[in-house]
C-alpha cells in the first residue's frame, strides 16, 4: 500500500510559553507510582487551539491503604484541587476509580501552564499549576521553588 504523505514535513512538537490556556482532558488511565507502587491517574490535558503542542501529562495520587495518614491527606487534597479546577463533581461519599477516570474525559478549564527547566537532555514540558482552593485563602497556586543548588 502507497501512502501519498511526505515525512519530511512532520515537526516535533513544542510546549507553549507560560500563561493560561482552555485545556481538556483528553485521557486518564490509572497506573502505579515507580517507586513505590502506589495507585495514581495518569491524566493527558491538551491545550486548545495549540495544534503544535503536545498533550500536558499531570499524575495524580489516588489513596490508598499503602498510605500514611499525612500522605492520605495530602492526596485527597491535591484530587480536590484537581477535581474543582475542572468542575468534575465530587461525591461526599467517596468515589469508584474506574467512573472517576472516565468522568474526568472531557472536563475542561482555564488554568496556567508553566514551562518546566530542562531535563538532562534538554527537553522541556509544560507543566500544569493547579491553584490553592479558595476556603484555603489563597486562590492562586504555584510550582514550589526549587531548592538553592549548592
Amino acid at each position: 500500500m502507497f501512502i501519498p504523505i511526505n515525512l519530511n514535513e512532520a515537526k516535533e512538537l513544542r510546549p507553549v510559553p507560560n500563561a493560561k490556556y482552555d485545556l481538556v482532558i483528553t485521557g486518564c488511565d490509572q497506573t502505579e507510582t515507580r517507586e513505590k507502587k502506589t495507585p495514581q491517574f495518569k491524566i493527558a490535558i491538551a491545550i486548545e487551539g495549540q495544534d503544535t503542542a503536545p498533550n500536558v501529562n499531570h499524575f495524580l495520587g489516588i489513596p490508598s491503604d499503602k498510605d500514611e495518614a499525612g500522605a492520605m491527606s495530602f492526596k485527597i487534597l491535591l484530587m480536590k484541587r484537581f477535581l474543582t479546577l475542572f468542575g468534575v463533581p465530587i461525591d461526599p461519599k467517596g468515589f469508584d476509580t474506574d467512573a472517576l477516570a472516565m468522568e474526568m474525559v472531557g472536563a475542561r478549564a482555564k488554568a496556567e501552564l508553566t514551562l518546566t527547566e530542562p531535563d538532562d537532555n534538554g527537553n522541556v514540558y509544560n507543566r500544569l499549576v493547579v491553584p490553592k482552593l479558595n476556603d484555603e485563602g489563597l486562590t492562586g497556586g504555584r510550582p514550589a521553588p526549587k531548592p538553592p543548588k549548592r
